[in-house]
Parts: structure tokens; sequence; C-alpha cells
């Protein structure tokens, strides 16, 4: 749109533009999760950005290190310190000596911080079962990455362990499958491509 005048946000605006209300769509849905932790924090009293280090810990143990959540979660270091230290005095986590450095140390859940962690998880668990009602999920999925891909490349968000940004992904033309990983030599169907790949490598620039 170049009438400077015209705001995706507002919903009266969109007319017949369907660019305009996905994104007002997507915008609406970024408050499911906004949500659902602010009501989490009246139960527990934990902060949204507590319940997300206990989540990436217990799902991604390899986010063992202040700087490894700070990247994923695209805040500073002093942030992550912060609330992983009132982690700490709950008795969520812990540090731990690193095995192969043992000057360095590693963040690890205790049993109630991986209890807390998989009860806070359930609800995606509850939100997927809506998802799965729609029809042609390979289709809402692979617009979803292509359009990931899109604002990673376009730097509005961070790079995002996923096919679509992977150097071993390829378009094929005139295949039985869409796509083909060239690391595990392997077609993909649009029902196989990953959101998240712990193989993944970044596109080589240039």
């Amino acid at each position: 749109m170049s009438d400077p005048l015209y705001f995706v946000l507002d919903p009266m605006a969109h007319q017949e533009d369907t660019a305009s209300k996905i994104v007002f769509s997507l915008e609406r849905l970024s408050h499911l999760f906004r949500i659902h932790w602010w009501e989490q924090n009246k139960e527990t009293g934990l902060s949204p950005l507590q319940m997300q280090i206990l989540i990436a810990l217990r799902f991604q143990p390899q986010l063992h290190a202040v700087s490894a959540i700070a990247r994923y979660l695209e805040l500073t270091e002093a942030t992550v310190s912060d609330a992983v230290r009132v982690l700490q005095q709950k008795a969520y986590l812990e540090k731990r000596p690193c095995p192969e450095d043992a000057r360095r140390h590693i963040l690890a859940l205790t049993p109630a911080g991986a209890a807390m962690a998989e009860r806070l998880a359930l609800f995606a668990n509850q939100v997927q079962a809506f998802v799965r009602t729609l029809p042609d999920q390979g289709v809402v999925l692979e617009s979803l990455l292509l359009l990931m891909a899109s604002l990673q490349q376009n730097g509005f968000i961070p790079l995002q362990q996923m096919c679509t940004t992977c150097r071993h992904f390829q378009r094929v033309v005139n295949g039985s499958e869409p796509y083909f990983c060239r690391l595990l030599d392997k077609p993909l169907a649009v029902h196989d491509l990953r959101v998240h790949c712990p193989e993944h490598e970044a596109e080589i620039a240039g």
C-alpha cells in the first residue's frame, strides 16, 4: 500500500487486501501466549521471561549458558542473568560445573524446575488441538516457514533453525516432492519441513 494514511493494524482499512488481513491476524495471535504468560504469573509468581527460560532449558538443554539463552530470546545477557538469579533462588535451576571446562558452569533444571516447565508448556498442547482441526495444515506450515525465512533475510527476526533457511535445503522443480535435503540426501514433502533442526547450517552469503 502506497497511501501514507493506510495502516495494516486498522481492521477497517483492509478491504480486499488479503496480506493486510494475514498480518492483522498474526498480530492478534501474538497476544495468545502473552496473555497466557501473565495469567500464569498470577499462579506461579514467575515472570514471562522466567517461564520462557524454564521451557527453553527443558526442551532445548543445549541452551545451558546465559549467553546462549540471551541469543535465543534476543535479549541482553544482563537481563537473562537477572532472571536466572531469581530462578536459582526459587530452586528451579542450578549452576553445575561444565564437564569440559571446570572454570565454567552450565545451567540445569532441578526436578522442581523441570516439572514447572512441563506444566507451563502444556498450554501449547491445548493450542495444538485447535490447529489440528485446520484443513491443509501443510499449506499453513509451508506459508509460515516461507514468511519467517523472508523476515529473517530482511533482518526482522534472528536466525531460525528451519529448513527454509538452511544451506542443505533445496527446492525441486517438477519433482514428486517439492523439496530436498542435501544433508539427509532425501526428498522432503511439505509435512517433513522442520521449524527447528539440530543439523541446521545457515546459508553461506554471496
